[in-house]
């Protein structure tokens, strides 16, 4: 009989070696091995295998988001698998199982950069797989060697100067604008008056252009986060942050803020936050009191975020008549591309400033966020 409480390896009948098997390794739901007559005898399931390499390697050490996102990718395979075979056996799994998914994917319509996620996730769990179990494998690693789909040129949707100017003269006059009556204004937003926030929405609008800052982060963040927290304080510092963004894979990092932003975080802390909060909130932006929809500690949501930019790009492009210099729909990577691109532009694209303040490590996406808008690129030309 083989003692699951010591440290040491269990064996196959086909005398393949498989993980340790230790007391933690035996709390987890989907054991890899059976106790039978014949010993030790390993589990042939790809349900069993992903469950126990989402428990060891994923749980705890990747974001709970990128966590739901690698089960997803799994699960999906898993299906495909056993819908063709009418199994999950995983040692009979090959290249060409692995190819045949990959165009399956394409062929469903996902996007080539979702499509590679997803590849990823199945490549990572079978390279895992590989190093635990060398020889369940008979032909080596079936995610080895798939290549990745190529990616669409890259199409940045950075605001001009132009654009960023009259955007931000628009967000100064919200207030008077949200208060707007009659029939020029009816369909514009179904939102009551009572409930409309023109202060706070200023506010994120400044911070985005500012920071760079994703959506995700925006709602993420507290009052103290916060390194000038009073509207004084605000108002009259030369130089203000953010400290402790939390950024994809449990990335931290800190952002200044620009004296518009200041000024905007300001007057939406001293105007119109108070009025929503309770003694205990401690979200910075919060949802309208009131709002049935509202979560119990007041933090606007994430989906608000879009509503809120695509409303702003409507009443901007409303008053542009020149539709090169309209922005609708305005949406939250619009001004996470522009800040990326003006900071670039001032700093002379230095890729430490960059990945710091972005919060990526990736130069592919740096790229990405620091292409210049066609009405840049083709004035580089026209100067040449």
């Amino acid at each position: 009989m083989v003692d699951m409480q010591n440290d040491h390896t269990v064996t196959t009948d086909t005398g393949t070696d498989l993980i340790p098997a230790n007391s933690r390794h035996e709390r987890i739901d989907a054991p890899l091995v059976i106790l039978g007559d014949q010993g030790a005898v390993a589990v042939d399931s790809f349900a069993a295998w992903a469950g126990r390499y989402l428990a060891l390697a994923v749980a705890g050490v990747r974001s709970a988001e990128i966590e739901s996102k690698i089960e997803l990718h799994l699960g999906r395979f898993r299906d495909f698998f056993q819908n063709a075979y009418g199994h999950d056996r995983l040692s009979t799994l090959l290249q060409r199982d692995v190819v045949a998914w990959q165009r399956s994917l394409t062929n469903d319509g996902l996007a080539p950069s979702t499509v590679n996620g997803h590849i990823a996730s199945l490549s990572t769990f079978t390279s895992w797989v590989t190093t635990i179990a060398p020889g369940l494998f008979p032909f080596g690693d079936p995610a080895k060697g798939v290549s990745e789909l190529g990616l669409p040129p890259l199409e940045p949707r950075t605001l001009s100067d132009p654009q960023v100017r009259s955007l931000k003269n628009l967000c100064d006059r919200l207030p008077r604008l949200y208060d707007k009556k009659g029939r020029r204004w009816q369909g514009k937003d179904t939102m009551p008056h009572t409930r409309r926030r023109p202060w706070r929405d200023r506010a994120i609008v400044f911070l985005m252009l500012s920071t760079g800052l994703r959506r995700e982060e925006i709602t993420r963040l507290d009052l103290a986060h916060l390194s000038d927290q009073t509207p004084e304080d605000l108002r009259g510092a030369r130089r203000s942050q953010v400290t402790g963004v939390r950024g994809k894979g449990k990335t931290g990092r800190t952002v200044f803020l620009s004296a518009d932003a200041r000024s905007a975080l300001a007057d939406y802390l001293e105007k119109e936050r108070p009025g929503d909060a309770a003694d205990d909130s401690t979200a910075l932006f919060l949802s309208a009191s009131g709002l049935p929809a509202r979560t119990a500690d007041g933090r606007l949501a994430v989906r608000s975020i879009n509503r809120v930019l695509e409303q702003i790009g409507r009443l901007h492009d409303a008053e542009i008549p020149d539709p090169a210099r309209r922005i609708s729909p305005l949406r939250p990577h619009d001004l996470r591309h522009t800040f990326a691109f003006q900071l670039a532009r001032t700093t002379g694209a230095d890729a430490y400033e960059l990945e710091r303040r972005l919060g990526h490590r990736s130069q592919k996406y740096i790229q990405r966020y620091t292409n210049p808008p066609e009405a840049v690129a083709a004035g580089y030309v026209e100067d040449m």
